[in-house]
């Protein structure tokens, strides 16, 4: 961050261009020397109130000392990890280990969590986050689930958090030499193996879809390029991109891509509320009351749009005129 806290783009530029290795280091080291990213108060399920304070990296460096006594390739349980700390080290992230100071509430519940005797429900689920959520993604742990999507039961070392845990860059992480996978529907896919750099500049042009059959899933459309012009970038910086680093570009994307700059969005789809009539003659009739003013674009002579939310109006005005309708 600059000083007046926007990003810096050198500082951006050198992460997304530095080997994986060196930026998995500096995303650990970044995250484990942070005052500005408070897990206690970024963890899910709870909402915190009031102005106290709390020292994320005192948490941290706390879990690591005790993570310290774990083997390494052994498989730990995590509710045997946490536990072991409940009874020894309670108050491990609590100054002068006060328990009633903190204004902390459960959000399904709404209950206020104070007092040791929520201990589980507060330092016990911020250990649990610390090692299934940035220790994991960091990298310097592996976690085992019962199932997909339930949450984990074990944890262990990873084979790069002894380098990370010394301050250097780990070794055997897969190069970052995959390329790009763009489709005629305008759909661009990014498996984890293309360069950082190269998925930071797609998504500026691209709406983000999730990950699809692992890899990151993009969509080119008419606002995400309008957004990325916004931002001084052409639809020619697009082509250029996906010219060097896609496996191939299809000509009809290249085609759409191209149209868009010259002529702008050319083709919408629309929800929309259709008045079908019997004749051009109770077209008339209606065209005539006091629902002209409802009315949109004539389709044909006997159909027409239907402003957004006037339907009620029109079939009042229609039954006045002698014509029932209904909603189909």
């Amino acid at each position: 961050m600059n000083p007046a806290g926007g990003v810096n783009p050198e500082a951006v530029r050198t992460f997304l261009e530095a080997p994986r290795p060196v930026a998995l280091l500096q995303l650990w080291q970044a995250w484990l020397h942070s005052p500005e990213c408070n897990d206690l108060r970024l963890m899910p399920g709870l909402q915190s109130e009031g102005e106290w304070r709390n020292d994320p990296i005192q948490a941290r460096q706390a879990m690591l000392d005790f993570l310290a006594t774990v083997p390494p390739e052994t498989w730990w349980s995590l509710s045997a990890f946490v536990h072991a700390i409940q009874q020894h080290h309670p108050g491990f992230q609590r100054p002068a280990n006060d328990f009633d100071s903190w204004y902390l509430r459960d959000v399904e519940s709404g209950a206020y969590l104070r007092g040791i005797e929520h201990w589980d429900a507060v330092d016990g689920a911020l250990l649990r986050y610390l090692i299934s959520g940035p220790l994991r993604h960091l990298g310097l742990v592996q976690v085992a689930l019962p199932a997909q999507g339930e949450e984990p039961t074990a944890f262990r070392w990873s084979s790069w958090a002894g380098a990370l845990l010394r301050g250097t860059p780990p070794q055997g992480l897969p190069a970052e030499e995959e390329r790009l996978h763009a489709t005629s529907s305008g759909r661009v896919f990014a498996p984890p193996g293309v360069p950082r750099a190269v998925r930071y500049q797609i998504a500026r042009f691209c709406t983000w879809e999730g990950t699809k059959a692992a890899a990151y899933a993009y969509r080119i459309t008419p606002q995400s390029l309008e957004r990325a012009r916004a931002q001084g970038l052409e639809p020619r910086h697009l082509l250029q991109l996906l010219a060097r680093h896609a496996r191939q570009v299809p000509p009809t994307l290249q085609r759409a891509i191209q149209q868009w700059g010259q002529h702008g969005t050319q083709a919408r789809l629309q929800h929309a509320v259709i008045l079908r009539l019997r004749s051009p003659e109770v077209m008339d009739k209606v065209r005539k009351s006091k629902a002209a003013r409802f009315l949109g674009e004539p389709l044909g002579p006997t159909s027409v749009l239907v402003r957004q939310g006037a339907e009620e109006k029109v079939l009042e005005i229609l039954a006045e005129l002698g014509y029932l309708g209904e909603v189909v």
